[in-house]
């Protein structure tokens, strides 16, 4: 364990095993830092659940899982990339969600000051890093809650396209050919700092009503998605493996990148939830939870868009040459950032009402999107209150920064598909720095300090198999995807790797390169 001795709470736990210890160490961590606590308490497991759900589903279900799946899609299917995606989910994303509430319940702490706390002043900057590709998906993540709003908009009050051309046109005008994402990225995130700074409480009411109404729509629309023509040959593509595509890194990477960002693993977010939980609310059960429902929805976005896209081509090519239907799944924009935004406004037109319902669903698109752009923005936040910056001062310094960084992605959507590819590989990396944590401060006291002996004792318990697994097969996966990608991209003759672009190793290597420069200021 790493600074043995500095640490009170480290201290406290080693001492006092019984309820009334531990309430001790809650106590004493809420006593320090009183600027963290201002951000509130759930006030029920169901709160917090139904908060944590708003806060993973968003717009990495409803939006980039469907296009990463159309991108690592072959000729045959789609089952190679799914396969991997969801072992992702039991092998990556849960350990770390379960590790971020953990760390957040025990140290009240936004990533930089936890790593301080508990493994010393030099370690700081390995939370800063979780805290920085955080604040980066941001600058880029509000661009694409313009869009949905944009799209509520249009839903509301203009008829849906009902074919392909049409509806990439109106795609096209709007993110590529006009200033609106600009003015839509700056009032998602002046909304997002107006509210950030009130801390849960403000959140979790809203929540309690619009994620399950979210959650009825897209179920709604995935039912009637299976209900259009040639849904069976959609589904058989889906569940169809094309095995060659196994053998390309790209593919692991997109999997693994895929799922830490659309339940947020490793992005510092559930750790800043985890500092506003009780006793009483398990990190192992929420954690185990959370992400298996986030998937699900995401499973159920892909299928939806799927649907369409073979209905669609059904009717306009019946018959037709299948290298269009791949190309209709791929070619929405650039790195294919429009599939959703495309095709569910055509999915919606062939139902009966389908306005209405196509202007609800993006309003929830909206709320979902906007309670994970909040939580995310939250996150940096705390870091800065926990630096002794006033809470509301942080905000607006938070908003203003995300805003002006995001801007060169709402002016060009190419810029927003690097960004996206960089922050989402990144996310990688900020898993091995929780896993460097737990293996500093010690596997066997992570297990029991902050998770079997914390909390009321209503929490699952996780064996001793489970710091092997964190301790060992985490770091490898991580470690051997990295490596595997740079050795392919080197000799990749279709994508020279000193060439900027999306998917470039330069590219990675750059953004990267100046995170690294700017935590060492």
């Amino acid at each position: 364990m790493a600074d043995e001795g500095k640490s009170e709470r480290i201290r406290l736990v080693k001492k006092d095993t019984d309820d009334s210890g531990l309430e001790a160490i809650f106590q004493t961590t809420s006593e320090s830092h009183p600027d963290t606590d201002r951000a509130g308490r759930f006030s029920s497991k169901l709160g917090l659940i139904i908060s944590c759900v708003g806060c993973a589903v968003g717009t990495g279900n409803l939006w980039r899982f469907p296009r990463i799946l159309a991108n690592n899609s072959g000729e045959k299917g789609c089952l190679q990339f799914l396969l991997v995606w969801f072992l992702f989910l039991f092998m990556w994303s849960m350990q770390f969600i379960i590790m971020e509430y953990a760390i957040g319940r025990f140290t009240r702490r936004a990533a930089p000051m936890a790593w301080h706390d508990l493994l010393g002043v030099k370690s700081t900057w390995l939370g800063g890093w979780i805290s920085i590709v955080n604040f980066l998906t941001c600058c880029y993540y509000g661009v694409i809650v313009g869009w949905s709003i944009h799209y509520l908009y249009y839903c509301i009050f203009h008829p849906l396209p009902t074919n392909f051309e049409e509806s990439s046109q109106i795609w096209k005008a709007f993110a590529e050919e006009s200033s609106w994402p600009v003015l839509l990225h700056f009032l998602a995130t002046a909304a997002s700092t107006l509210v950030m700074w009130k801390g849960v409480s403000s959140i979790e009411p809203a929540m309690k009503v619009m994620i399950p109404g979210l959650l009825i729509l897209v179920i709604t629309a995935f039912i009637w998605a299976l209900t259009q023509q040639n849904a069976g040959t959609a589904l058989a593509y889906i569940f169809t493996p094309d095995w060659q595509l196994l053998g390309t890194p790209r593919l692991w990477i997109d999997a693994l990148s895929q799922n830490a960002w659309d339940t947020g693993a490793a992005c510092g977010i559930f750790l800043v939830y985890g500092a506003s939980m009780t006793q009483s609310m398990g990190p192992v059960k929420t954690g185990l939870l959370i992400p298996f429902l986030n998937n699900t929805v995401s499973l159920m976005s892909g299928t939806m868009v799927f649907c369409t896209v073979f209905s669609t081509w059904t009717k306009v090519s019946p018959g037709g040459d299948k290298d269009d239907l791949m190309k209709l799944l791929k070619t929405n924009g650039p790195a294919n950032t429009g599939l959703t935004f495309v095709w569910m406004p055509i999915l919606f037109s062939t139902m009966t009402g389908g306005r209405v319902m196509a202007s609800l669903y993006f309003l929830m698109v909206v709320v979902a999107g906007f309670s994970s752009y909040v939580t995310m923005i939250n996150s940096t936040t705390q870091v800065l209150v926990d630096w002794g910056v006033r809470r509301d001062v942080a905000s607006v310094v938070m908003g203003i920064l995300v805003f002006l960084l995001g801007v060169p992605s709402a002016v060009n959507v190419n810029f927003l598909a690097i960004q996206d590819f960089i922050w989402g590989a990144g996310l990688i990396l900020s898993g091995l720095v929780f896993i460097y944590l737990f293996w500093r401060y010690g596997s066997l006291n992570f297990r029991l300090n902050l998770l079997n002996e914390a909390g009321d004792g209503s929490d699952w318990k996780l064996p001793k198999a489970w710091e092997w697994l964190v301790k060992y097969v985490l770091p490898v996966e991580g470690l051997a995807l990295l490596v595997w990608w740079v050795v392919s991209t080197v000799r990749s003759e279709k994508i020279p790797w000193y060439q900027l672009g999306e998917g470039s190793l330069m590219t990675a290597f750059l953004g990267v390169r100046y995170m690294y420069y700017r935590l060492n200021q």
